[in-house]
């Protein structure tokens, strides 16, 4: 007994106990969503995380099982996968009976520890689907009668009035469950007895809508009420038609709507109320006119009042359209809904003029402002909304182009005002508010930041306050650029998903945020815009309007890096699957009108490394010398995008293929040097850039990668260590000066005032990222109007080299989705400690470090079922770890 006493005593102290060394099952998501609804995957896959307190903890088997009915869980009825050996904790494909439509499903997950001992179950989780099959969609499209003509609006256009559509139905039997089924062309909200369905704005989201036009479900059972019902939806324009005019870029000004809202009974039967000629419609609502761009208009003397409740009085309405030939395919959304997710304060307002004011949110942020004032001013409204001041602190907006982002309110009889738009989004700090009677407050507007609401992934933060609030500019500019597709910009009349600044940013907007359903959503989007030669889009969706931007170097390279990406940080190999004849059609095309394998600028559509030093305004910054010449540019992206086709070949099994790119990929590379590199390691254009991504992208042989990296550093010197780089190779210098022994000179860069540098754009204020390192210089002003965002990402992805180099925490492909990864800090610019996290989809890894009195701390902690190289500086010690916490420390 004694002994046993010590024994136990002995495995406390150790840092153990039975239910802390357990391993547990948690962060249970089915398509890398958690509980999705109206899915249309016939074999969706599951992933968990594993938790554990013990050192080296590994997974050995798990078992899934999925049932209509969660009490007959434990039967797993629908599939009981049976104990499967594998440590496998991701990419899991449902193998059970066939799914059937419009059905709930449960499920749950176990697995076995590395001494064979099995978890508890796992809480239970759940999906729905959707439809399986096109012809499970009964539902009609409804929508515009006649379209009429806005007599007033924000443009002044012929957009037509924001129509309402309503229809009432009975309920006389106790609800089990109700999913409501919902899609539109155009955007819609879609209301129940008066309240709003869900938190999503601006849904369907943007598509190719000539391919596919995403549905969302929703779960409406506490929303439905025994007796009569009604259902409402309010329709505009959006991306389909009513992001900007004259263009109508799909073909029509008719909205359209389809919905199936299906109920299921506690007796066991169901019923489908589906859009037919038998809902109502009124051609004109409250919104006089909406544009992406231009801003809302909107009337509340036009507000029908209980319009979406039951019992109104609907009989000077008409009956909607039917339209029978809606040729794009339905298709779920399964990645997570544009949402509000931040609320911000204005911090102050200040009178310009006569019942005139600007308030100031301290934040560039995306979405809009809600006025709330507890009278009625009797008069029109109107919101102007800019991100920056001019110097005599007027709103400057000549950056915005044509886009007004201008809403107007016109009041009705409401003793107090409350008016926030719902169908328009802008980029925005200050807010011009024209029209008060009274004196307003800050607490009078609310701002509203809308994004994809992908959940944060990521932390950093330092002891250098300014890097810190670098890591937040990005994370802002991220999320003010993710509505729906990952845009350049969120205020002036484009707002387009552009391939180079996405691509250039994907592994930055990885570390900070869950990005797997986000683009997966977007590659569909690019496989859709592709031309049937084989060119992929530079801007998706392709709204129509932009048919020459395709094709071009490191813009349309987007449909083959992101993927690749996916597959790095997510073990995604279905969406290189999905992906893999787009991108082998891409690379055919190259290489058909390259037959001497360099991608020569005459040859196709070119940007080369956009905004690069060349394009800078100042008379102490060099005016050439700064752009790469575009064949080097654009044989480097060759050569890279035929790599990863060749590696993607080789993991789905295309031997044949993978032999022909690899062979192709390796002749590119001799071409490259053949053509552009010199005996002694210089590049043709001697640019920072080339060097740059010539070394990232591996095209230097061997022997020459130190003579090449020193030319690098030279040509970064013969700028007065400044900047001359693009938006495609300015992550790649920041990282190949610190991977080649030039960390001092990348720390130099991150830490500059001087422009072009990050820093500088802060100390102006700035609290997003700039598409132009000069877009603001104090006594000279703006840079040129016709291009010059304050919210721009490409130059954000520097976030890679802080989370990669300074945190140290980078993937390893070899291994994908963090089943081995690499902790390699970089210490330097004075830090004296970071700390930082990534919530991989394997679990959480946790970094942090100090660095004080010629000793240096490194603390990392590794998920289970995970391992990690860890390489500490100073003394260049490697280490192989399992999980659990670790800690190593260094004298120097």
């Amino acid at each position: 007994m004694r002994t046993a006493v010590i024994l136990f005593v002995s495995f406390l102290l150790s840092g153990g106990s039975v239910l802390a060394r357990a391993m547990s099952v948690g962060n249970l998501r089915c398509e890398y969503m958690q509980n999705p609804l109206g899915m249309d995957v016939p074999q969706p896959r599951f992933s968990w995380e594993l938790t554990s307190a013990g050192k080296n903890k590994r997974q050995t088997a798990w078992q899934i099982l999925v049932s209509e009915d969660p009490a007959a869980l434990a039967k797993g009825d629908v599939w009981d996968s049976g104990k499967m050996t594998g440590n496998e904790t991701n990419q899991i494909h449902y193998n059970g009976r066939l799914l059937k439509s419009f059905t709930y499903y449960y499920w749950r997950v176990r697995v076995w520890d590395e001494q064979g001992k099995p978890s508890a179950w796992s809480a239970t989780a759940k999906f729905s689907t959707g439809a399986l099959s096109a012809s499970d969609w009964t539902a009609q499209w409804i929508g515009d009668t006649d379209v009429p003509p806005a007599t007033s609006g924000v443009d002044s256009t012929g957009i037509p009035p924001s129509p309402l559509l309503r229809k009432e139905i009975s309920i006389d039997r106790k609800i089990k469950h109700a999913l409501y089924h919902t899609s539109a062309l155009g955007i819609y909200e879609a209301y129940i007895n008066g309240k709003k369905v869900g938190k999503q704005l601006r849904a369907p989201e943007w598509t190719d809508y000539d391919h596919h036009v995403q549905y969302q479900t929703h779960d409406v059972t506490g929303m439905l009420q025994k007796g009569a019902n009604a259902l409402g939806v309010m329709l505009a324009g959006g991306w389909y038609a009513g992001m900007r005019w004259p263009l109508v870029p799909y073909g029509s000004l008719t909205r359209k709507f389809t919905g199936q809202l299906v109920i299921y009974y506690e007796d066991g039967t169901s019923e489908t109320v589906i859009t037919d000629r038998s809902w109502k419609y009124l051609a004109q609502g409250p919104i006089i006119q909406v544009t992406t761009y231009g801003g809302e208009e909107y009337d509340a003397k036009n507000a029908p009042q209980g319009w979406d409740k039951p019992g109104f009085d609907d009989s000077q309405w008409s009956v909607p359209t039917v339209y029978p030939d809606v040729s794009a395919s339905l298709c779920a959304q399964l990645n997570e809904p544009i949402a509000v997710i931040s609320e911000h304060k204005a911090l102050s307002v200040r009178k310009i003029g006569e019942h005139k004011h600007i308030f100031d949110l301290g934040e560039n942020i995306v979405g809009w402002c809600r006025l709330s004032l507890p009278y009625n001013p009797g008069r029109t409204l109107t919101f102007r909304y800019g991100e920056v001041l001019n110097d005599d602190g007027t709103l400057y907006t000549e950056n915005l182009r044509s886009a007004r982002q201008t809403d107007i309110y016109h009041p009705g009889t409401e003793k107090r005002t409350d008016y926030e738009p719902r169908f328009t989004y802008h980029g925005f700090r200050f807010l011009e508010v024209d029209g008060l009677t009274q004196a307003p407050q800050p607490g009078n507007i609310l701002g509203k930041m809308i994004a994809s609401s992908s959940p944060e992934a990521g932390t950093f933060v330092t002891s250098d306050k300014d890097l810190n609030k670098l890591w937040e500019n990005i994370l802002r500019t991220q999320q003010g650029n993710m509505t729906s597709i990952p845009t350049d910009c969120p205020q002036r009349d484009e707002r387009l998903g552009w391939g180079g600044d996405a691509q250039v940013f994907s592994q930055t907007t990885i570390y900070n945020l869950d990005m797997a359903g986000f683009y997966t959503k977007w590659m569909r989007d690019i496989r859709d815009d592709q031309l049937p030669d084989g060119r992929l889009p530079d801007i998706s969706p392709n709204d129509g309007g932009w048919m020459a931007f395709y094709g071009a170097p490191g813009w349309a390279d987007a449909g083959v890096i992101i993927p690749w990406r996916m597959y790095q940080n997510y073990n995604d190999i279905d969406l290189l699957a999905k992906q893999y004849d787009a991108m082998k059609r891409f690379i055919d095309f190259i290489h058909r009108h390259n037959p001497d394998l360099l991608w020569r600028s005459e040859r196709g559509n070119m940007y080369g490394d956009w905004l690069n030093g060349n394009t800078i305004v100042s008379d102490d910054y060099p005016k050439t010398g700064g752009q790469v010449p575009n064949d080097v540019y654009s044989t480097i992206h060759f050569a890279y995008s035929t790599g990863i086709l060749a590696k993607t070949a080789r993991l789905l099994g295309k031997e044949s293929d993978c032999a022909h790119y690899s062979a192709l990929a390796n002749g590119i590379k001799q071409a490259f040097v053949n053509a552009y590199v010199s005996p002694d390691g210089k590049i043709e254009g001697d640019t920072q850039a080339g060097y740059a991504m010539a070394l990232e992208w591996d095209m230097i042989p061997e022997a020459l990668r130190t003579k090449t990296a020193a030319h690098m550093a030279e040509a970064v010197k013969a700028y007065d260590y400044r900047i001359s780089t693009g938006i495609h190779s300015t992550i790649r210098l920041m990282n190949q000066l610190s991977d080649c022994g030039y960390a001092d000179i990348a720390y130099q860069l991150l830490t500059s005032r001087r422009f072009p540098s990050w820093l500088y754009s802060i100390d102006q204020g700035a609290t997003t990222i700039w598409e132009r390192w000069d877009g603001y210089v104090a006594g000279r002003g703006f840079q040129n109007a016709g291009m010059n965002s304050f919210n721009h990402v490409a130059f954000g992805a520097v976030g890679e080299w802080m989370y990669s180099h300074i945190l140290g925490i980078r993937p390893d492909e070899s291994r994908p989705g963090y089943r081995h990864f690499t902790v390699k800090p970089l210490p330097g610019g004075g830090l004296e400690w970071v700390k930082g996290s990534y919530h991989a989809i394997t679990g959480l890894i946790e970094v942090s470090w100090t660095d004080r009195n010629r000793t240096f701390t490194l603390d990392v902690t590794v998920p289970p079922n995970t391992e990690a190289t860890v390489m500490t500086p100073f003394d260049g010690k490697t280490y192989s770890v399992g999980s659990g916490k670790h800690c190593f420390s260094v004298k120097y």
